[in-house]
């Protein structure tokens, strides 16, 4: 769960034109100055919606042109004459702002296609994310059914504060951990959001494999501190939560987590129970 900068819109009108036109370069469709500017003018309204719907989205201006921008997207895919417009897009994050551990080979429209055209190519409509996210995602419109949708990751402001909260269970060497949104801590229409992205993408399903790689991949500094005593097991979770919040977002899964498991007693006076004796040679 994620934010990330807006991307670039340099050459955008170069691009839109190489969407409507064919390598021999006979035109797909020839947009109108008056339907330029209508389309320069969604563009702006989007950035200051923070890409949030609106019928002025959507102008009469632009229906005759709709059709082939929608299908301009067309050529944002593989071998397409916007394929460097991709490549761009994903090469803008390391892994999938909706989840935050998923690998990103896909593009989403935010504000889908199918009900707006006009956005299709356009970068900041435009999220990489990973196979399972932009699926369970589908066609979802912010603030229609059947929920108050995903947050953008491009404008989305969140709060510096420690919102997402992980509970942890820790009995019999058997971790269990669910995510939640913290209600209290920030507006309810943000909270609905982030809740429904939980719920809507089945997070804590997915992150269960996740959890376990990622706590097995820092065992050997657990187990070590563990050994030398002194609550160093609390101290090392503390400063990678801190340390996480940094690289990442104080409310990726990641530093939650390793909050959470800090505030563990169980887990931090016996990880062995969950990662096993540390071997001696090592």
């Amino acid at each position: 769960m994620w934010v990330m900068p807006p991307q670039s819109l340099d050459g955008l009108k170069d691009a839109l034109l190489r969407a409507l036109t064919y390598a021999n370069g006979t035109p797909v469709y020839e947009p109108s100055a008056n339907e330029l500017s209508a389309l320069i003018a969604v563009y702006r309204l989007y950035e200051e919606l923070g890409g949030q719907p609106h019928k002025d989205l959507c102008p009469a201006t632009l229906d005759s042109a709709r059709p082939h921008l929608h299908d301009a997207y067309n050529e944002v895919q593989v071998r397409g004459r916007l394929a460097d417009l991709r490549a761009h897009v994903l090469s803008s994050a390391q892994a999938c702002p909706y989840c935050g551990f998923g690998e990103p080979r896909d593009l989403d429209h935010y504000l889908p296609r199918s009900k707006f055209g006009e956005l299709a190519i356009y970068p900041n409509n435009l999220v990489p994310s990973c196979g399972p996210c932009n699926t369970a995602k589908r066609a979802i419109v912010p603030g229609v059914s059947p929920g108050p949708g995903l947050i953008h990751p491009y404008f989305e402001d969140l709060p510096d504060l420690d919102f997402l909260s992980a509970d942890v269970t820790f009995v019999a060497g058997s971790l269990d951990v669910v995510f939640t949104i913290d209600q209290k801590l920030i507006a309810p229409a943000l909270a609905a959001k982030l809740q429904f992205q939980l719920d809507r993408l089945k997070l804590n399903d997915r992150y269960t494999s996740q959890i376990n790689k990622f706590i097995h991949e820092q065992r050997t500094a657990i187990m070590m501190l563990h050994e030398s005593g002194s609550g160093n097991v609390k101290k090392f979770l503390l400063n990678s939560a801190a340390s996480l919040a940094i690289s990442f977002h104080r409310n990726d899964w990641r530093a939650a987590l390793m909050r959470a498991l800090a505030s563990t007693p169980e887990f931090c006076a016996h990880p062995e129970a969950y990662l096993g004796e540390r071997n001696p040679s090592v």
